[in-house]
């Protein structure tokens, strides 16, 4: 079986490969199937965790978001950018249409206060008084920012001790891999504590531009 690495390297070839094809072309069509076949093979996008719902109507909800997520991949193969992983930017794309799918299955009079990974660590540095009476949602745009990360600056903002250590690097295996910080930390060789004051310190600096999208 092949490494993590080894995979998403892989499957980098395959975006790479798709997105170069003119769009609306047999040779985009054939490559980007290649592409969700091998997505499916190794099984490396799972729809977020969350406990608000029920078991039941959570199947249902990953029922409807996954057509959601192959036609999006279809889509917006021309949007993934090779220097990120392929297993973030698709896992960026399963969370869009996971709440996409969420009010389809459950209606939006019924839609309860959902967290989608460890989201209220971000919300704790903002203005948590105001919104917790309030439901919401990572909304597409605060996806994309994470995402995209214009300048670079969530990047950019790396330990001192462990410059291999970004803050884009955390808020993504946190937020939307749903990662645990002793998995982050057996994996980095950064102690949970170094890692989680370094990550609350970037939530509150850059808490404002996070507003912003909410």
């Amino acid at each position: 079986m092949p490494t993590k690495d080894e995979i998403d390297d892989l499957l980098k070839q395959l975006a790479i490969a798709a997105k170069n094809y003119p769009a609306k072309t047999l040779g985009r069509q054939q490559a980007v199937t290649k592409f969700m076949r091998e997505i499916d093979k190794y099984k490396i996008v799972n729809c977020p965790r969350n406990t608000n719902f029920s078991p039941e109507n959570y199947r249902k909800i990953c029922a409807e978001a996954r057509p959601m997520f192959l036609l999006r991949i279809c889509r917006e193969i021309h949007n993934y950018r090779p220097e990120n992983k392929v297993s973030q930017w698709l896992n960026f794309l399963m969370v869009k249409c996971f709440q996409e799918a969420t009010p389809k299955v459950i209606g939006r009079r019924d839609l309860p206060t959902l967290y989608y990974g460890d989201m209220e660590l971000i919300f704790n540095q903002m203005e948590k008084q105001q919104l917790q009476n309030e439901s919401y949602q990572i909304g597409p745009a605060l996806l994309d920012l994470i995402a995209e990360d214009p300048g670079d600056i969530f990047q950019g903002e790396a330990m001192k001790k462990y410059p291999h250590v970004n803050f884009k690097f955390l808020l993504v295996k946190i937020v939307i891999e749903d990662e645990s910080w002793q998995h982050l930390s057996n994996e980095l060789g950064v102690s949970v504590s170094s890692l989680s004051s370094f990550y609350q310190r970037c939530l509150e600096r850059f808490a404002p531009r996070f507003r912003e999208y909410l």
